[in-house]
């Protein structure tokens, strides 16, 4: 018989859990904590989801505090960090990056909240407010920088999802698996963010890209992916084990090769529902 008390719903920690077997992600990351963190330093893990970076950066010597928003995340965080021997060096803040007010300042900030096209994660305003708030001025953050990328693309799959016999549901951003998608034109960046600086400037993203298509079909949305500048020359991909996202026009349209397809794209990184995308 389940108890009257509210029981939280295990997504936010099974997704952790499945990260874990992104294994060149975890590899690049190894490879930059490893080259950026010295004994002794203070290191603040933004979102820590499984706690792996911040076992890594406490292996390295680092004192850590590992941080995150959802309470069963940092219980699994707590048991693979004493299953590694490291749980004295980390401690566990379950709290939202936002309200996060640290009393010593970092030497170094891991913070991978990093999606398809920084639509649903927090990675660009958690970076903006942990450079301004939470890092040291000399100090580094991980990653450096991002790179957003968008394409026009036919993805029948995915339009006709919400089509359900004689039942219709509004259309919505969904993940895409590699390949699923036709690509109808050539890839354009639509943003690029360096993460290491605070701005006071609006976070937002507008733009008006011109597309050239390549392959007559039917444009059902618009496919955004990003590569990340990790450190240096370590630079993390799409193929280190992220999945596109689709995000659907309101209407479909049909293109033939040669003609010239004027895209709006708006949003502010983070707000999922801030997302606008007119064909104009």
């Amino acid at each position: 018989m389940m108890s009257e008390k509210e029981y939280a719903t295990p997504f936010p920690i099974l997704q952790a859990a499945n990260l874990l077997s992104h294994k060149s992600r975890i590899r690049k990351f190894r490879q930059a904590i490893e080259r950026t963190i010295s004994p002794s330093e203070y290191v603040i893990d933004l979102g820590t989801g499984s706690g792996i970076l911040a076992i890594i950066a406490a292996r390295q010597g680092a004192r850590v505090t590992a941080i995150d928003a959802n309470a069963e995340s940092l219980k699994y965080a707590r048991a693979a960090a004493e299953r590694n021997g490291v749980v004295e060096n980390i401690e566990f803040i379950h709290t939202h990056f936002s309200d996060f007010k640290p009393e010593e300042k970092a030497d170094v900030v891991l913070c991978e909240m990093l999606s398809s096209v920084m639509l649903i994660e927090q990675q660009i305003p958690a970076s903006r407010y942990a450079v301004k708030h939470i890092l040291k001025p000399n100090g580094k953050i991980l990653p450096q920088q991002v790179n957003l990328f968008v394409i026009p693309v036919q993805n029948e799959i995915l339009w006709n999802r919400f089509n359900i016999e004689d039942l219709q549901f509004p259309r919505i951003p969904q993940t895409a698996d590699m390949k699923q998608s036709i690509d109808l034109a050539d890839l354009l960046e639509l943003e690029k963010f360096d993460l290491t600086k605070d701005s006071d400037q609006p976070l937002s993203i507008d733009k008006h890209l011109n597309f050239e298509i390549v392959q007559s079909g039917t444009v059902h949305g618009i496919l955004g992916m990003f590569e990340s500048k990790l450190l240096d020359d370590i630079t993390l991909t799409m193929e280190d084990g992220w999945r596109e996202l689709f995000m659907p026009l309101p209407e479909s349209v049909d293109v033939k090769t040669g003609t010239k397809l004027d895209v709006r794209i708006s949003f502010r990184p983070g707000e999922y529902d801030s997302l606008i995308i007119e064909i104009e």
